[in-house]
C-alpha cells in the first residue's frame, strides 16, 4: 500500500474520498448500531486519522495504526490541534503485534485495507485481531469481493474528484490487478490486491474464533445485498 497513501498521494486520496465529509457520515452509520460511550476502539489502517478523530469527538478512546509514516504524522498533527483522546502509531499489521495495552471493544478496518494483505496471511492477521478484542467485542471491516460478473471498469456517480478504476481478476486465486485513475489530479496508481468470496471470509472468521457474521453494502447494516456483483462488502462479527 504505497504511493496513494503517503505524502502528496494521501492528499489526493482524501480529497477523492472524503472531501464532502464522507468520513463523518460513515462514523454516524456505524453508531446506528454501535452505541456511544467510553468504549476502546482500534482503527487498523487509520490513514490520516479522519475516522478516528471523529470517533474521539464522540467520547471514544481510540488507537489508530497505519503502515505509512506520513499518514501517522498527519493524524498526529490533526490530533494535536483537536486534543482528542487518541493515540496514533506506525504499525505493519502483517508483521507487527497489535497494541495490547488493554483490549478493545471495537476493531475496525475500512477502505478495503485487508484486501491489500496477502491472501495466505489474512487468517493470521484476523487471529491477531481476535486476540486484541474483548469478549463479545466486534470486528468491522470491508474487502473487495470476488463475484460474477466482475466489474472491470468502475466510475463512481459524482461530479468532482472522480476516480476511474480499471480491474482484472484471477477468479481462482482472487488476485486483482487494479489501476486507479484520478483525472482531476493527473495521478494514476497501480495496485495488486485480493478479492474474496463471502464464503471465504465466513470461513476465515470462523477459523479465527469469530461468530455471528453479518455482511452488508452499507455501514449501517440495514441495507442487504441488492447488487449481483458487489465491488466491496462490509462484514461485522463478534469475538
Amino acid at each position: 500500500m504505497t504511493g496513494l497513501y503517503r505524502n502528496s498521494g494521501l492528499e489526493i486520496y482524501e480529497k477523492s474520498h472524503y472531501s464532502h465529509g464522507e468520513h463523518i457520515t460513515e462514523v454516524e452509520q456505524i453508531l446506528t448500531w454501535y452505541m456511544p460511550g467510553t468504549k476502546r476502539i482500534l482503527d487498523i489502517g487509520c490513514s490520516g486519522g479522519l475516522h478516528a478523530l471523529e470517533f474521539a469527538k464522540k467520547g471514544f478512546s481510540i488507537t489508530g495504526v497505519d503502515i505509512e509514516q506520513s499518514a501517522i504524522e498527519l493524524a498526529k498533527k490533526r490530533n494535536a490541534s483537536n486534543k482528542q483522546k487518541t493515540d496514533f502509531m506506525i504499525l505493519d499489521i502483517e508483521k507487527d503485534e497489535l497494541p495490547y495495552s488493554g483490549k478493545f471493544d471495537l476493531v475496525y478496518s475500512i477502505g478495503n485495507v485487508l484486501s491489500h494483505i496477502r491472501k495466505d496471511n489474512l487468517i493470521n492477521v484476523i487471529r491477531k485481531i481476535r486476540g486484541c478484542l474483548n469478549d463479545d467485542g466486534i470486528f468491522l471491516f470491508d474487502v473487495l469481493i470476488n463475484s460474477r460478473p466482475f466489474q472491470e471498469v468502475i466510475i463512481p456517480d459524482k461530479d468532482e474528484n472522480q476516480i476511474i478504476w480499471k480491474r482484472k481478476i484471477d477468479e481462482k486465486t482472487g488476485i486483482i490487478i487494479m489501476d486507479g485513475i484520478f483525472p482531476d489530479f493527473g495521478f494514476e496508481q497501480h495496485f495488486e490486491v485480493w478479492g474474496y468470496t463471502i464464503k471465504e471470509i465466513r470461513g476465515f472468521l470462523k477459523t479465527a474464533g469469530f461468530r455471528d457474521v453479518e455482511f452488508s453494502e452499507k455501514l449501517d447494516f440495514k441495507t442487504r445485498i441488492k447488487t449481483k456483483n458487489p465491488i466491496s462488502l462490509y462484514f461485522k462479527s463478534k469475538g
